[in-house]
């Protein structure tokens, strides 16, 4: 297949990149983690092993997924700067196409893609989005793709487009959407399947980071010093106790860390049930999407408990909006709309 046909759907999250493309009427998915840090790693002992070594201008930065040295994602500059290239163009060398001319669409938190003061686009911001991935960047001893075009859509609402057509709402339900991503909150008020959109908001202080960071201060505490990837796999693997006890090195700590840990998540929970009520007291439906949508599912049901199920987790939640960006501006049909995870390159994931 020419990589000149294909088009990627991106939601260029600061946690994980999650990127999706039509293969022959099937969507393909790939979930790369962000963990970057300045300098290049020397050549991998195993031959199976590759080394994602880059350059941008002069500066230069190597994927790691374990350095504590690895920098910091977790905040909204991220999305005009140089991680988020390197996070961009990482993610497409997983997919397993071979590198060449591509458009993409990628994502904007609903705080930076509209302004505050009237809700109409923020062209600034858009534009600064477009120009930052249009930016040269190498590979050593390797290619990357040439983005030839950047198109740039609003976060989280996208993600419940098939959902919601498929839910049976009439014209005037009214669903809330909730997207719990890693640097910020965004949600959004459908009404009926997609007629309208009544409001959206944002919060660019409330997201998995929250919990990312007291998991990172708890591990260097019981001095395991970790990367921003291996907290986030401490958090989404906390009740595998192998797993935790090779994550952490002060076992006497173990209870200690992972109680920081089930403290912040319960805190995330607790401040976005109260921007949720804040925003929508009472919605007909309310659908949970973003990285952080397991962690504050308990939440949200206490928050709203006469919907019961109509409060729904999407299916693969953090890869909902890639998906259904993918689906919704797909130039060929989709024949099978069920995702199929693509195998990743061997070296780009790790524990």
């Amino acid at each position: 297949m020419s990589t000149t046909q294909v088009k990627f759907a991106i939601d260029d999250g600061s946690t994980n990149v999650k990127i999706s493309w039509i293969d022959n009427g099937v969507i393909r998915s790939v979930t790369s983690p962000n963990s970057f840090r300045k300098d290049w790693k020397s050549a991998a002992l195993l031959s199976d092993k590759k080394v994602f070594n880059y350059q941008i201008g002069t500066t230069k930065y190597t994927y790691d997924a374990t350095s504590d040295k690895a920098l910091s994602t977790t905040h909204v500059a991220f999305q005009y700067d140089d991680l988020n290239l390197l996070s961009v163009h990482h993610a497409l060398l997983q997919t397993g196409i071979k590198p060449g001319p591509v458009s993409i669409l990628v994502t904007l938190p609903i705080t930076e893609y509209y302004n505050a003061d009237d809700c109409q686009k923020n062209e600034e911001n858009i534009a600064r989005k477009k120009a930052n991935l249009m930016r040269k960047i190498s590979l050593n001893k390797g290619d990357v793709f040439e983005i030839v075009d950047v198109e740039v859509l609003p976060e989280s609402l996208p993600a419940v487009l098939t959902t919601l057509v498929d839910s049976g709402v009439n014209e005037y339900t009214k669903s809330l959407v909730i997207d719990c991503g890693g640097t910020t909150l965004d949600m959004g008020v459908i009404v009926g399947e997609f007629e309208d959109v009544s409001g959206v908001y944002g919060n660019a202080e409330i997201g998995v980071s929250m919990v990312t960071n007291a998991a990172r201060k708890a591990l260097a505490a019981a001095d395991s010093d970790a990367s921003y990837l291996v907290a986030n796999e401490l958090i989404k693997r906390r009740h595998d106790r192998e797993f935790v006890s090779e994550v952490i090195n002060d076992l006497s700590k173990l209870d200690w860390v992972l109680e920081r840990i089930e403290n912040k998540i319960d805190e995330l929970g607790a401040a976005v049930a109260y921007e949720a009520k804040t925003f929508t007291r009472n919605p007909n439906r309310i659908y949970l999407v973003g990285g952080g949508a397991m962690l504050i599912e308990s939440a949200i049901r206490e928050a709203y408990p006469s919907l019961g199920d109509k409060i729904v987790l999407v299916k693969s939640p953090q890869e909902a909006l890639s998906r259904e960006i993918c689906c919704y501006h797909a130039a060929e049909p989709v024949t099978n709309p069920q995702v199929h995870e693509a195998d990743p390159t061997p070296a780009s994931v790790s524990a």
